[in-house]
């Protein structure tokens, strides 16, 4: 099943993540998420192993965090 993020800029950014298989039919095959952001007029996909995803989505937020630390309004 599918995920998909909209975000609420005027350019409708999104990020649309949904399984994939790697090298179907191979004994090289293996379960993945393929990952589409779009933005703009522009699109890039990011194949993410299983064994990855939760690096990928721990880094996400440690950087969200961050950023969050890092905000300072009106300075």
């Amino acid at each position: 099943m599918p995920y998909r993020f909209t975000s609420a800029s005027a350019d409708r950014s999104a990020l649309t993540a949904e399984p994939v298989v790697l090298y179907p039919g191979t004994d090289r095959a293996q379960p993945a998420v393929a990952v589409r952001i779009r933005s703009g007029g522009r699109s890039c996909m990011l194949y993410v192993t299983l064994d990855r995803v939760d690096e990928l989505i721990t880094g996400i937020a440690d950087t969200a965090r961050t950023a969050a630390a890092d905000f300072h309004p009106g300075a």
